[in-house]
């Protein structure tokens, strides 16, 4: 397996998992939803809108276009429209993914950081990054969600997702 074939099989886990996480936390109550805990962002919501937040910006800074800020578009909107557009903003790292050579995996993106510094990596590094970026926050939200009183939550460990794809 290449490095190439890892990053694609690592953007198909990232959908899977949002997706997992989503069914979740669908049909939760929508104060619980906001309900503000001590964790890196105050709550559900806020967590899963920094989680597409993420997405959507790395996405928008490899294609070069500009950004919106996610954050203000989720405020004060239901889980299920914050899921629905991270499950989009995902599915779109999957095929960007995809389409992918070696070369383009490759290739420098110059960026700006919310600082306003420049800087410069490689996508496959980008890619890399922002798939690691949506486990951890992940992790966060069961266990926001078990604070909550939410049992059983999904398995959503990227062996796991190996696994059931053999």
């Amino acid at each position: 397996m290449t490095a190439l074939d890892l990053i694609r099989k690592y953007t198909e886990f990232n959908v899977w998992a949002n997706q997992q996480m989503s069914d979740w936390l669908e049909g939760r109550d929508q104060s619980l939803m906001e309900a503000e805990l001590k964790s890196s962002f105050p709550t559900i919501n806020k967590t899963l809108a920094h989680i597409w937040f993420g997405e959507h910006i790395w996405m928008k800074r490899i294609l070069g276009q500009p950004f919106e800020n996610i954050n203000l578009v989720c405020e004060g909107k239901p889980s299920t429209f914050i899921c629905e557009g991270l499950l989009h903003q995902s599915r779109e790292f999957a095929e960007f993914a995809g389409k992918l050579t070696e070369e383009d995996a490759s290739g420098m993106v110059n960026y700006k950081l919310m600082s306003g510094e420049s800087s410069a990596s490689p996508i496959v590094e980008i890619i890399h990054h922002i798939m690691n970026h949506g486990s951890y926050h992940r992790g966060q939200l069961v266990t926001m969600g078990r604070e909550l009183g939410f049992t059983d939550p999904p398995k959503t460990d990227f062996i796991h997702f190996c696994r059931l794809k053999i």
